[in-house]
């Protein structure tokens, strides 16, 4: 056989344990017939609660280190803090500092606000494209208090997932694995943060999801029917 003819080509993933929708297609949209409610939860940005050296040794600590040494600031306070007219505009400069924008969309003097601010203010910045480990206790309490015990892991398109427990979860230090996309046992809910954002969706039933949301004071917005992973310049291509 011809070794073009035997191109291997992945199948369509599955919705109920990735986001594959694209920049501009409705987030709600794409989950339809899978999960009824999106949230579109914050990465918050992060303060040393009383060691000022603890953001230089941020990426040395783990999850629950972390939870210990820094508390949250919300994109609310930051937007009155920058002067910021819309909360909109962090997520816009949060992607323009990470150069996940095309030049004609970027925001620089606002990704140029966060970065001096941080840097005067001893504060990290959210991270992109994985949960907050800030938030990453309090999201597996939540699910035991829920009743969940297992949850899949996987990566990007779940080619490679695995099954977890959420009690050995919480108690380890990490989350065990370099996997960033989270989903039921039974396939009922998903928290994936997608690339480049700086944010995480979490998927589900109406409940459960206002559950999590409740349970974790979590910052945010639901999605309607026209969210996109774009929401935050609807006007042009952020990419």
């Amino acid at each position: 056989m011809d070794e073009e003819e035997g191109i291997i080509t992945l199948p369509e993933g599955h919705r109920y344990a990735m986001f594959g929708g694209g920049d501009d297609y409705p987030i709600k949209t794409y989950y339809k017939g899978v999960f009824e409610t999106v949230f579109v939860v914050f990465h918050p940005f992060l303060v040393p609660k009383d060691d000022p050296t603890a953001v230089d040794r941020y990426v040395e600590l783990d999850k629950n280190e972390v939870e210990q040494k820094f508390r949250a600031i919300t994109w609310a306070d930051m937007r009155r803090r920058l002067d910021f007219d819309d909360i909109k505009r962090i997520d816009h400069a949060l992607r323009t500092m990470i150069a996940a924008l095309k030049p004609h969309a970027e925001d620089q003097e606002g990704a140029n606000r966060i970065i001096e601010f941080c840097n005067r203010e001893n504060v990290l910045p959210p991270g992109e494209g994985e949960l907050s480990n800030l938030l990453e206790n309090q999201v597996l309490r939540a699910l035991l208090g829920m009743g969940e015990e297992w949850m899949w892991s996987g990566d990007e398109f779940c080619t490679e997932r695995h099954l977890i427990n959420i009690r050995e979860t919480l108690t380890s230090d990490t989350w065990g694995m370099r996997h960033r996309t989270f989903f039921g046992h039974q396939h009922d809910w998903l928290i994936v943060p997608p690339w480049d954002s700086h944010f995480t969706l979490i998927c589900g039933s109406r409940a459960w999801v206002e559950q999590v949301v409740e349970r974790c004071e979590l910052e945010g917005f639901y999605c309607d029917e026209n969210t996109t992973i774009n929401w935050s310049l609807l006007d042009r291509k952020l990419r």
